[in-house]
Parts: C-alpha cells; structure tokens; sequence
C-alpha cells in the first residue's frame, strides 16, 4: 500500500509515517498543504491518501475536491473529533469525495494511541481497495408500486450503513418531508468522536431532527436516531430504545444487525429495512429475516456506493426486494407515506 501523507505539522507527518512503517505500509510522499498534495497526484499515484483538514493555502476540503475531480485516489480524512467545528468539517469532505474519517493519533504517550493507531492504518488499507469509478447517478424515477396497498402499514424506517454512508443518508434524509409519519433509527459505523458532528452536518440540510438516540426514549415520529458510540441501538419489547453495552460479544460496534434482530422481534414486519453503502455485511442476513415477516426491504444501488459490501450482500441474499439510489430511496418512501401515511400517526 503507496500512501501520501498530507499534513502541515511536522510532527504528526512524521507519527503517521512512523505509524504505517511499522505495519509494513509505504509512504511515497509526505505534504504539508493542498496545493502540494494536488502537485503530488498529479505526478505519482498513491494507493490512497491520509489527508489532514486545516493547512495553510488550499486547506483539506478544497484539495479532496480537487484530486476527486481531477485524478480521484482514495481519501481518508484524519483529523481530531475533539473539535465539534472541525469534525463538521470532516463530513464536507466526505461530501466532497473522501472514503470516511478516522481520529488521528495523539502520540505513543495518548492511552489510546494503539487503538487509534491500528484504526488508522485498517482504515487506510480498506479505503486503498476502493474502486473509484466516476458515475453518473441514475435518476430515473421511481414507478409506484400499486403492490404497497397491500402491505402491513409501517410503524418504524431503519437504516444501516458504514464506509461511504454518511454521504448516502445525507442524501436521502435531505429529501424527506418534515412531517414524517415514521421515526428513523439509523446504525452508522464511523469512528468514536466523530457522532456529534455527523448529527450537525446532517441537521443542517434535514427537514428532520436529527438526534443521537438515549435510552428508554419511544422513538417519536419525524425524528431521527442515531445508535450512539460504544452500544448497540435495539427496541425492547414495549418499543422503547435499548442501548445494549457492547462488552466485546462478537458484533460489531453498533450492530445493524442488532437493531435489525430486535426489530425482528419486536416490531415484526412493519418495518421499512434499508441497507447503505458499507464494508462487510452487517445486517444482511437480519434483512432477510425482516424481509420474510413482510417488512419493506431495499438495498443501495451499486452505481452510487462507495464500498458495495453490506448492501452487495443483502441482494446476494436475496434480502432486498428493491436496489435504488438514495435519491429513489427517499422517492420510494415518499410513495410509502402517500399509502400508508395516514394510517401510521
């Protein structure tokens, strides 16, 4: 793995490079700001790209916009989710192009510099894989499905993602009426730190209330959860938000599969189940459970993900009975409330 090194401290570029030599990476290049690391694609190609955000000049956000239109490599924001603008920042540039965003270390002295080293170097080598493929989404429309009428009214939208997500529930959740008869819980894998301002990024083109979901609350219609860091985000028997504490049981950190499971159980069929781009298969095979008691079941387009493993292996499955891109998810859910809508408040 050739990795170019993008930040305008001395110290840091030199953490990171030490980092990834000692996990066997190669780092071809080392830049202290954007213009520097747009130069630098020009010239050589990188596997991928650990791209810092505040630089002097043309700062992170501008250069990712950059390369993606220019000579796309893979991009991995690392930055610090301590600070809530600068993380807000790092979802822009998620919007403009990057794979996802890890926390970047804070030195061998940090208690949490191993964790945080290791996330940064299984992050790199994930995103290094990624096939970028420039596309042009589709926007054919969505035909109504008259097959609708005759399904079980929808009491709760769930939705599961990890590496490239935030991009896609941005999109889909920004073409949702306010007044959704439904409450959204939403799994999403992205680094600890990084919820807070994923939650701000998000409220600020949503219709909706975006929130990080707390225990014992009844999801209320409209609002939007998200299963916070460290526990896994289910509904108990009176429907209510459980956060179950992970303690290391073999999932990962929230669980789709958890929250699909428990929606299984205690929701039945009346659910709309929908799978976003993401590495794995978190989910998949709690889908088809869902799928089976009757829920509304669909599966990001392969032509817009950035990494077709969760919703890739809910069609192999056979768990999704419609694929669509997040614009014609959120067509498709509009269709659902024109039928069901009023029989869900």
């Amino acid at each position: 793995m050739d990795v170019l090194i993008v930040e305008d401290s001395v110290v840091v570029r030199q953490l990171i490079r030490h980092i990834l030599e000692e996990a066997d990476c190669r780092v071809i290049g080392e830049v202290s700001n954007g213009e520097e690391a747009v130069a630098f694609v020009a010239r050589q190609r990188p596997d991928v790209i650990a791209m810092d955000i505040h630089m002097p000049g043309m700062n992170g956000y501008q250069a990712s916009r950059r390369i993606m239109e220019t000579r796309p490599v893979p991009i991995v924001v690392v930055t610090s989710s301590e600070n809530l603008a600068d993380g807000t920042t790092a979802m822009r540039v998620l919007e403009a192009g990057a794979i996802t965003v890890v926390q970047k270390p804070q030195g061998p002295g940090h208690p949490d510099f191993e964790q945080h080293a290791r996330e940064l170097v299984r992050t790199l080598r994930i995103a290094s894989e990624v096939k970028l493929v420039r596309r042009i989404p589709r926007r054919d429309a969505v035909p109504e499905d008259t097959s609708l009428n005759d399904r079980l009214t929808p009491k709760v939208i769930a939705i599961g993602a990890s590496t490239g997500g935030p991009q896609a529930i941005k999109a889909l959740l920004g073409q949702l009426r306010a007044d959704l008869p439904w409450p959204v819980l939403i799994v999403q894998h992205i680094a600890p730190g990084f919820l807070p301002s994923l939650r701000e990024w998000l409220n600020e083109t949503c219709a909706l209330n975006v929130r990080i979901a707390e225990q014992g609350e009844s999801p209320q219609a409209g609002q939007v959860y998200l299963a916070p860091d460290g526990a896994h985000m289910t509904l108990d028997a009176r429907q209510r938000i459980a956060l179950v504490n992970c303690n290391g049981d073999g999932y990962l950190c929230p669980s789709v599969a958890r929250l699909f499971d428990s929606l299984a159980r205690h929701v039945g069929g009346r659910v709309v189940a929908v799978l976003l781009s993401g590495m794995g298969s978190d989910g998949a095979a709690e889908m088809r459970t869902l799928r089976q008691l009757g829920a509304l079941t669909v599966a990001q387009d392969p032509t817009t993900v950035v990494v077709n493993g969760m919703p890739g292996e809910a069609v192999r499955l056979e768990a999704a009975e419609q694929v669509l891109t997040p614009s014609q998810i959120a067509e498709w859910v509009a269709g659902l409330y024109r039928t069901h809508g009023e029989k869900s408040l």
